[in-house]
């Protein structure tokens, strides 16, 4: 998997990276808990004491760069992510707290290691601090739960699927950690759930466009052949000036364009019940399932109004299939697409620029 990623970075690089780190924490983690076996044997109190504080401190850490991991490509959850290290913090401040050798409250009041009489060392706990740790990625482990169900690419609940599976796999180990006083199952289990999760990131950019990121056009008629009769909302977008954009300032220009409006159609859509789409070159497009106008209009309105203050513009036309509407899917396609049209026509007026050239 180490290869693998390597093999990713220029392709795949932030996942990559994240994975490596992950990786990098996890091979930390096994030597606290050599520290901590070697202390035991040799009575060795202060690298017992290194190696617990290690552990306890980069497992919260772990599940942090699995949330990084988890959230890559969910813009709404970037701006929480500085406020989720809050608990890494605490948590470190606590096992700091065992190095006051010299202040018997202190020193006791999470952990501590106690000599015996033939020279081994045993771990003993301290006050209810000592299980700070296991609080602190319960929480992270809750925190995954509610990105994997409500907030994890909307609709496609297969890409929640996989984190769903490692929450459940976490919990139930830290309960056998604290049930049991185990302190190594959780970095085994964690690294199996970073490999799950990497191999399910790396699988689903196949249905991804590479250059947005948005969904592509097979996951589209993928999502027509099963949502079609629950579909009752469309956005479709075309970009104005595309060409003009590729002529005169080259390719680059123009993919920097395209990669700036679809992070606005990502932002501003409702993941709960919609799912954005790369067409083609220029043309994008939103399906609603199941959701509501008002949702329609919203993400319509907020799409505009992010628009505006960039420096790029784009022809926008939607419909909505009220319940009581006899209008298929084809025909309301067709409206949607006949407005954005008359949205574009009315855009080179407006702006007396000629089609396809300045």
């Amino acid at each position: 998997m180490i290869f693998i990623a390597i093999r990713n970075l220029k392709l795949r690089r932030r996942e990559s990276i994240y994975f490596l780190v992950f990786t990098g924490i996890v091979i930390m983690l096994s030597i606290s808990v050599a520290f901590e076996n070697t202390a035991k044997e040799t009575g060795n109190i202060l690298l017992g004491t290194i190696g617990t504080s290690l552990g306890y401190i980069l497992r919260p850490i772990l599940l942090y760069v699995f949330i990084l991991l988890a959230t890559l490509y969910n813009n709404k959850s970037h701006k929480y992510h500085i406020l989720w290290t809050i608990p890494i913090y605490i948590n470190i401040v606590v096992y700091i707290l065992p190095f006051f050798f010299n202040n018997e409250v202190l020193s006791k009041l999470v952990f501590y290691y106690q000599l015996n009489g033939d020279g081994t060392a045993s771990f003993m706990r301290g006050g209810f601090l000592n299980f700070t740790s296991h609080a602190v990625c319960t929480v992270y482990a809750g925190l995954v739960t509610y990105i994997s169900i409500f907030q994890f690419h909307g609709k496609h609940k297969r890409d929640g699927m996989v984190l769903l599976l490692c929450v459940i796999i976490i919990f139930v180990t830290v309960a056998t950690e604290m049930a049991s006083g185990r302190n190594n199952l959780l970095n085994i289990v964690c690294e199996i759930c970073a490999m799950m999760n990497y191999i399910f990131i790396i699988s689903i950019n196949n249905s991804r466009d590479s250059l947005t990121h948005l969904y592509d056009r097979k996951t589209y008629n993928e999502d027509i052949a099963r949502y079609k009769n629950q579909i009752n909302g469309i956005i479709q977008f075309d970009m104005n000036g595309l060409k003009y954009l590729n002529d005169n300032f080259g390719h680059e220009e123009g993919d920097k364009a395209l990669h700036d409006i679809a992070e606005i159609f990502e932002k501003s859509h409702n993941e709960k019940n919609m799912n954005v789409y790369r067409l083609s070159g220029d043309e994008f497009l939103i399906l609603m399932i199941n959701g509501k106008e008002s949702d329609l209009l919203d993400t319509v309105k907020s799409i505009k109004k992010e628009l505006s203050a960039t420096k790029y513009s784009a022809a926008v036309g939607y419909y909505y299939i009220s319940n009581d509407s006899n209008i298929s899917f084809e025909e309301a396609m067709k409206e949607a697409e006949n407005l954005m049209y008359l949205d574009k026509e009315n855009y080179y007026k407006s702006t007396g620029i000629k089609r396809r050239k300045i």
